[in-house]
This record gives structure tokens, C-alpha cells and sequence, in this order.
């Protein structure tokens, strides 16, 4: 099938041919000879190949056709330069694909709005902080009493989200993540459903037989084959029964970014009291009662609130409001024992943020990482556009003489400058396609990295114009620093000696400003990759320090069993919890390898909630100095996980429901409240005098991390789960070596003290540490990914420019070595200059690293001195990866033939 000027260009040659043959054959019927009529013909006719050049231009599908015979041309060339080619690709490739990696994931959690309608006037509302956890939560009555009072202000409300267990008609068992909601949670936002309805009013009522939830898109496609078959399912949810009446849209993810919920429950679902989640309370005395529903009591506060207002109503609406919560602050007050804290709550007043982007602490949390990262990201793509070029210019050099006789024989400068560009466009389309895929598969991986061991952070990570728009951006960034620019530079300079010597072709020599040019784009990639060096180095032995940092605990021989007891056959049967804590104790103790085991209440890290402890005769104290955390520990624990007793005595058997509670107390919580003073013996309590007398504080422990390796060891005091049971969330088990080994038989061992009990997870303690670094491992491993890369990269730029230089040059070389000097001196030649170029490189590499550990010193362990440790590190490595790779070609030219190379001059 021929093209259509193809077609053209033949039917266009057939109409010349016949204008030919007619005055030939004219000519010879009158009597003239064949060759003389010919002749005389073709002079009559004129210059047909010029008469078919003029006609075909004017056609207009000339460009087109040479177009296709440069394309062709150029991919003849990229194929014979495969090598070259190669490198191109791939460092486009991973170099534009670093970068929309982590702009994807940049964009999803720091610049991306909700996809709703209108985001913009979504705003969080703060009524107040809470007295124990400083959250901004409201009770449930609050949250109707502001509903109520601006119906022009739709407010909706959410309680958090939490893990529970799913049980489908078909014997599939799930924890999937549940988020309770208002009924009009889904109006106001403006979702639409994929499939089935959303909330109404009715949904909330009490004492349904069966409830309704919503599902996220992916899990109801995931869970039973596509949103469409997921409406009108039942399943069941701690022991109760739900229908599916609608999902969600499939962009829509929740307001929480990066926690998306698999299944939107009603708020009034926690009236069974079965999915409790995060709270506040005003503290024991104050009528709070945890077990019964908590939509009726103002003391307890659960609800996050999120508000749809225009600019101009805001300030109405916030009068309003003020005036209706401040008997909540009030009451708030009754919490607070400091004066000047319960002035300035009294004198707070509600304050809405923004909430288009959605709610939550990844943003605060990730979006300087991100940034750096960003900046990192950048660096790895200048560093390959700086390479390229590079070796560009050592290609087109070892191209002059073909370029210099296209030249001599009528190509114009912009005619080769073209067909260069043209191959080049070529290796940056198709490595900007492959960098595409390889973004797509960075983000997902970046996730995982940033993500916890047990929590995935999920985020809309469809393709989106920002995106594309960077992906273009990058590639003719690329295009214009890799073709364009090196092109230009090229035909300036080197074509025009090419064109008409071929000692200049050889390249006896290379001028200076050529040399320049080239060390300087080499010691530009020495510079950036030292950069990214040292900063992979600082970030992993960040990683490593808070890796096996002291905790306060034994991290490596701790076993961590995370069960789920909250249940009606656990939570309706609290008095024997202590007697079947006490059978698993001695039936893990019995187990080969084990030392001892215990039980605790928190789940898992920073699940301490605060608390404040009065002591008895001091009024003096502040709001400051009796707030702490509490846990609830069975015996044995201490010495389980490996916190030290200072003073006294752990929890024992003895500490019964029966007997006078007591509580231990950490080493920092000592000191806050009672100063230098011995604790043992002391009463505190949860309310000042004269209810300051409620526990006795048996032990004092070392501090410990208990709310991760990073932070700080809070203030502790631990009560007896004995004394007061609760179901609990975690058994810990000592072992003698390897933690892990013991997996199989404490699940077995646990099953046989009770056969029912739901066993989330067993991970090893360490795990569980180091799986609270996300951010930490994301800088480190992406850093240490990026090092390996540019390392890489000017290891081949010196390889690619030393050969070129040592190939011009080889005939010098071989003068040299007929005039007496010795291989190794000509190798020592090459691998100065290397060495000369790193140098002149690591100077200003070493001053952008000592900016860069000090801009990101919040995120390193250590010093800036203690860091530059890494930048020496990094030099060496630097000079070591520059220096072998020019070993080759130094080698090559200083074992090359002398004969043969005399011969040649």
C-alpha cells in the first residue's frame, strides 16, 4: 500500500516519461534518427528531475515525505548506536519518572482537592480543644444543637475509623476499615452514588434489625464483583447484620487522606456498643458512662465536624455557633483545675479551616518529606539531562566527518541540526512513555514504603492534568538540555573544522573551550551526585539510628499477639477476664523458649490515653504537671517488655477487684508531680481533693518509647487490668531467642486456653517499632535508589567522554609512546584528568551538601558535623566510581597498537 505522495510521485514520473516519448516519436516519424531525437527532445523538454522537484514541492506533502526519510534515517542511526541509544532511554526513562513518582504522590496528599463539588467551601469547624487529648471533638449533643441552629450551613459529623470483623453469607471473613457518619454525611459533601442510595434520616433510628451501610467502590468491586451486585448484600459486622443500600463513587476516598474507609456506617450504630472509637471524656466523677450509648451524654466528645459554607455566611454562621456552644465550654471547664487554662477556654471561639484538601495529619506530616524529596527528584533528572548532553557531544564528534561531508555536499547547517533533533525526539518520546509507566509503579511503591506495617495509605492515584503537564514539561526540558542545546553548540563549532580536515576529524587535538565545556558538564554531575550521596547516607544512618535506638524495652526478643476481645462473650463477662489473663499467662510460660508473657490493654503504639493524676495534698499543681498517659498492664508485664522497676513492686495476683487499687508509676511522671520525693506509698487520683484519693503507688519504672522510637518518652502510669477488667489488646510474650520462631505454637497454645479467641496479628516487637518510621524509610530508601542512579550515571558519563577523548586523541598517543614514554604514564594521563574533574566537582558538591543536612537537620539524627562524616563518604565513593570507570578506556589507549597507530598518521 502506497502512501498518497507516493502515489503521486509515480503518477507524476508516468506523465513526464509520456511527455518525453511523444516528441521523440514525433520526431522520429518525420525521418531523424533515435538518438538524435532523443536528444533533441530532452533539450526542448528541460531538466526533468528539476520540472519534478519544483511540481512535487508545490503539491505541499514534500515536508511529509522527508519527515518519513529523516525518521527512517534516524532509527538506522539509533540502531547502529545501540549503546548510546540504550543509555538515553532508560535515563530519560527514570530520570522524568522519579520525578512524576513522587509528584503523584506530592499532589495526592498535599495539592489535591476532595473530589466533590465545590471543596472549596468545605471547612473543618474547631469548637474547642478537648481537656485530655487536645482534639477537636464534640459530643453528639452539641453536634445536633449546631445542626440544628444554621440549617443555610449543612454540618456533618464523623467519629473516626477502626477495624472490624466482617463475616460475608458465603464464609468470607475480613477486618475491613468502618467509618461511622451522619446521615447526611454523603449530602453534603455532594458524592454521588455508583450504584444504590446513601443515608437518609430514617437510617439513624435505634434498634434495627438490620443496618445499612455504604461501601467504598474498590472494596464492593474487590468484595463482590462490581458495584452494581454489591446493593441489596448482607453481611455481617460484630455479630450484627447490615444490607448494602449504595457505594460511593469511585474517586471518592473518604475526607481523611490516606485513610480511606472500606464501609460508611450511621452514627447511631454506636449505640450497640460495638464500634466504640477514639474519644474524650471529662474524667471519672463527671457521670461518664463508656458502656452505655454515647449520644446522650454531653461529657463525652467523639465527633469531628466538617461544614459547607460560602465566604460571605462564614461570619454569620461562626456568631451563631459561639453563642450555642458555649455551655459545652463551660461544662469543658469542669475538667481543668488551672485558672488561666479555664480563662482562655472560656474566651475561645470556634474557628473553621480549610478543608478541600481533606482532613487528617498526613499532609502536616508528609508534605516537607515530599518537598525534599521533590528537590531530590530534580537533582537525579539534572544530573541525567547534564550526562546526556555530555555524551551527546562526544556522539556528534565521533559523527563530524559524516556530518562534514553532508555538509560539503549541500546540506545546510539547519538540514543536519534537524535530523539530529529528529533522532533525539525520537529517544525522548519513547522514553518519556516508559517514564510514565515507571512513575506510576514509583508511586505505588513510595506508598508502601510510607506506609505502616499494618495500615496502607490509600490515595486516589489516577493519571491527572498536573501530572501530564510535569511529564511534558520534563520532556522537552529534556529535549532542549540533551539535543537542542548540544546540537547548536556542535554546529557552531566543531562541523566547520570537520568540514575540510580530516587531522581535525581525528582529533589530534581538542581546543580548550571544548574541553572546558565538558569538564564542566562532568563536574556539574560529580557536584549533584555528591549532593544526593550524602544525603542518602545521612537519611539511612537516620534509619539505622532510630532502628535500634534504645526504647526502654527489649525490642528484639518480644513477641506481640494482637487479638480482639471486644466482644459480646469478653465484654458482657468482664469479672472472669482475670482468671482466663492468668490460664494464657501459664499456658505461654509452659512453651519451650519462652521466659514470660503478659497481658495490656493498649493495641499498639501511641495507644496510651491521656490521663491526669491529682495528688493527694498538693493543690499546687498545674494543668501541665498532672497530665500523663495511662495503660492498663497485667502481672508480669514489666518484666516481659523489659521496663526496669526502679522502686517497689510489679502488679501481682493479689491486685484484685477486691482489693485497694493500686498504680505504677513511670520515672518522668515521678518527677512531675512529686518533684525529688520517693512515690511509693503516695495516693493520687483521677480529680482533685477530696477525690484525690483513690490508688496507691506501688512502683516506680523507667521510662519508656511507648509511643514509638522517635518520640520521647511520655509521662506513664500503669493500672492493674486486673483490678478493673477490660478486654484486652495485646498479649506479650518474652522469648528466649528469636521471636519469631515461637509464632506457631503461641497461636497454638492461645487456642487451646480458648479455641474462639480472634487473633489479629503476631509480629515480632521490633516490627512493630519500626514500622511507626514510614517517613524514615521513605527518605532513606528513595535517597539510597537516587545515589545508586546518579553514581551510575557519572560513571558512564566519564567512561562515555574519556573514550571519545582517548579515541581523538589516539594518534597523539601514539607519538608519545614512540618517543619513549611508557603505557602507564599515558594511562595516568587519562586518569588524572578524571581525577582533576572530581575534584574540581566535589568542592562545590561538598558546600550544596553542608546546605542540604542543615535544611533537612529536622529529619537527620546527629549533627552537621557528625553528618559530614557522610559527605567524606560520599567523596570517596565519588572518586572511586569516576576513577574505575576510566580505567577502560584509559587501558584501551595506552595498549593500543603502535603500528597501526603510526601507520594511520
Amino acid at each position: 500500500m502506497l502512501w498518497r505522495w507516493e502515489r503521486a510521485k509515480e503518477s507524476l514520473s508516468k506523465e513526464l516519461e509520456i511527455h518525453q516519448k511523444i516528441p521523440i516519436a514525433e520526431r522520429v516519424a518525420r525521418g531523424e534518427e533515435p538518438t538524435e531525437a532523443r536528444a533533441a527532445a530532452l533539450r526542448e523538454l528541460g531538466n526533468l528531475p528539476l520540472i519534478e522537484d519544483v511540481t512535487r514541492a508545490r503539491s505541499g506533502w514534500v515536508w511529509l515525505e522527508s519527515l518519513l526519510h529523516d525518521t527512517r534515517y534516524a532509527l538506522r542511526q539509533l540502531r547502529r548506536a545501540l549503546a548510546f541509544t540504550v543509555t538515553a532511554l532508560l535515563t530519560l526513562a527514570f530520570g522524568i519518572g522519579a520525578n512524576l513518582g513522587v509528584f503523584q504522590l506530592l499532589y495526592s496528599v498535599i495539592l489535591a482537592d476532595l473530589p466533590v463539588p465545590h471543596p472549596e467551601e468545605l471547612v473543618g469547624v474547631h469548637a474547642a480543644r478537648t481537656p485530655f487529648d487536645q482534639e477537636w471533638l464534640v459530643s453528639y449533643s452539641a453536634y445536633q444543637r449546631l445542626r440544628a441552629s444554621t440549617p443555610e450551613a449543612p454540618l456533618l459529623a464523623t467519629a473516626g475509623s477502626g477495624r472490624e470483623d466482617l463475616e460475608l453469607p458465603n464464609g468470607l471473613l475480613g477486618k475491613p476499615s468502618c467509618e461511622l457518619v451522619s446521615d447526611n454525611y454523603f449530602r453534603v459533601l455532594g458524592v454521588v452514588p455508583a450504584a444504590g442510595r446513601f443515608f437518609v434520616q430514617a437510617d439513624g433510628r435505634q434498634g434495627q434489625g438490620e443496618w445499612p451501610v455504604v461501601l467504598r467502590y474498590d472494596f464492593a468491586r474487590d468484595t463482590f464483583g462490581s458495584a452494581q451486585q454489591a446493593v441489596g448484600q448482607h453481611m455481617r459486622l460484630n455479630g450484627h447484620m447490615f444490607v448494602v443500600i449504595g457505594v460511593a463513587h469511585r474517586r471518592f476516598l473518604g475526607i481523611v487522606t490516606g485513610r480511606a474507609p472500606d464501609i460508611w456506617l450511621p452514627l447511631a450504630l454506636q449505640s450497640t456498643g460495638g464500634f466504640d472509637r477514639a474519644f474524650d471524656t471529662l474524667g471519672p466523677g463527671h457521670g461518664v458512662k463508656l458502656g452505655k450509648p454515647w449520644y446522650n451524654q454531653p461529657t463525652i466528645f467523639w465527633l469531628t465536624l466538617i461544614a459547607r459554607i460560602p465566604p460571605d455566611r462564614r461570619a454569620a454562621v461562626l456568631t451563631k455557633w459561639d453563642q450555642i456552644f458555649r455551655p459545652d465550654r463551660v461544662l469543658m471547664t469542669e475538667a481543668i483545675a488551672d485558672p488561666v487554662v479555664k480563662s482562655a477556654l472560656l474566651q475561645a471561639r470556634t474557628e473553621l479551616v480549610p478543608a478541600n484538601h481533606g482532613r487528617g495529619n498526613m499532609r502536616e506530616t508528609f508534605s516537607v518529606p515530599l518537598m525534599l524529596l521533590m528537590a531530590l527528584s530534580a537533582s537525579i533528572f539534572l544530573v541525567g539531562c547534564l550526562n546526556l548532553a555530555n555524551l551527546q557531544l562526544a556522539r556528534l564528534n565521533a559523527r563530524a566527518q559524516e556530518l562534514g561531508v553532508r555538509m560539503a555536499l549541500g546540506a545546510s547547517h539547519w538540514r543536519l541540526l534537524r535530523q539530529i533533533i529528529l533522532e533525539d525526539v525520537l529517544i525522548v518520546l519513547a522514553g518519556c512513555a516508559l517514564a510514565f509507566a515507571i512513575g506510576r509503579v514509583a508511586t505505588s511503591i513510595l506508598v508502601l514504603w510510607a506506609s505502616n506495617h499494618n495500615s496502607l495509605i490509600t490515595l486516589d492515584l489516577h493519571p491527572r492534568p498536573p501530572i501530564v503537564a510535569l511529564g511534558t514539561a520534563l520532556m522537552l526540558l529534556s529535549l532542549m538540555c540533551f539535543s537542542i542545546f548540544p546540537g547548536v553548540i556542535f554546529m557552531r563549532s566543531g562541523i566547520v573544522h570537520a568540514a575540510g580536515s580530516r587531522a581535525k576529524v581525528a582529533g589530534i587535538s581538542q581546543n580548550a573551550h571544548q574541553r572546558w565545556r565538558s569538564n564542566l558538564l562532568l563536574g556539574a554531575q560529580v557536584s549533584l551526585s555528591l549532593l544526593l550521596s550524602t544525603m542518602s547516607a545521612c537519611f539511612a544512618s537516620t534509619l539505622v539510628h532510630w532502628e535500634t535506638v534504645d526504647v526502654g524495652m527489649d525490642r528484639e526478643h518480644v513477641l506481640t499477639v494482637h487479638v480482639d476481645m471486644h466482644q459480646s462473650r469478653y465484654v458482657d463477662h468482664r469479672s472472669s477476664l482475670p482468671a482466663l489473663f492468668r490460664r494464657m499467662q501459664e499456658r505461654l510460660r509452659a512453651l519451650p523458649g519462652v521466659r514470660s508473657a503478659a497481658v495490656e490493654e493498649c493495641g499498639s503504639l501511641h495507644c496510651g490515653w491521656n490521663t491526669a493524676l491529682y495528688v493527694h495534698g498538693r493543690s499546687d499543681l498545674t494543668n501541665g504537671q498532672v497530665h500523663g498517659q495511662e495503660d492498663q498492664v497485667g502481672s508480669g508485664f514489666f518484666s516481659t517488655v523489659g521496663i526496669p522497676i526502679l522502686r517497689g513492686r510489679d502488679f501481682s495476683a493479689a491486685d484484685t477487684d477486691k482489693t485497694q487499687q493500686v498504680a505504677i508509676i513511670s520515672y518522668s511522671y515521678a518527677r512531675q508531680i512529686f518533684g525529688g520525693a520517693d512515690p511509693i506509698g503516695q495516693w493520687v487520683g483521677y480529680q482533685p481533693a477530696p477525690d484525690d484519693h483513690s490508688f496507691l503507688i506501688v512502683g516506680e519504672v523507667a521510662d519508656a518509647r511507648v509511643n514509638g522510637p522517635e518520640r520521647e518518652a511520655p509521662p506513664m502510669v500503669y493500672m492493674s487490668i486486673d483490678q478493673d477488667p477490660d478486654p484486652a489488646n495485646n498479649i506479650r510474650v518474652r522469648a528466649v531467642g528469636d521471636p519469631h520462631q515461637l509464632s506457631d505454637s503461641v497461636r497454638q497454645a492461645l487456642h487451646e486456653v480458648d479455641p474462639t479467641l480472634p487473633i489479629d496479628e503476631i509480629v515480632p516487637f521490633s516490627t512493630e517499632l519500626n514500622g511507626d518510621l514510614g517517613t524514615e524509610k521513605l527518605l532513606a530508601r528513595l535517597a539510597g535508589v537516587y545515589a545508586g542512579l546518579t553514581l551510575l550515571l557519572v560513571a558512564i558519563g566519564f567512561y562515555g567522554v574519556m573514550s571519545s577523548r582517548s579515541a581523538r586523541r589516539k594518534n597523539e598517543f601514539g607519538i608519545r609512546l614512540a618517543l619513549g614514554a611508557t603505557r602507564r604514564h599515558i594511562q595516568m594521563l587519562i586518569v588524572g584528568q578524571t581525577v582533576r574533574i572530581l575534584l574540581a566537582g566535589i568542592v562545590p558538591g561538598a558546600i550544596l551538601s553542608i546546605l542540604a543536612v542543615r535544611a533537612a537537620r529536622h529529619f537527620l539524627y546527629g549533627s552537621v558535623s557528625a553528618n559530614s562524616l557522610a559527605i567524606i563518604a560520599a567523596s570517596v565513593v565519588l572518586v572511586l566510581a569516576g576513577s574505575v570507570a576510566t580505567i577502560i578506556p584509559a587501558r584501551r589507549a595506552a595498549f593500543a597498537d603502535l603500528l597501526e597507530t603510526l601507520r594511520g598518521e
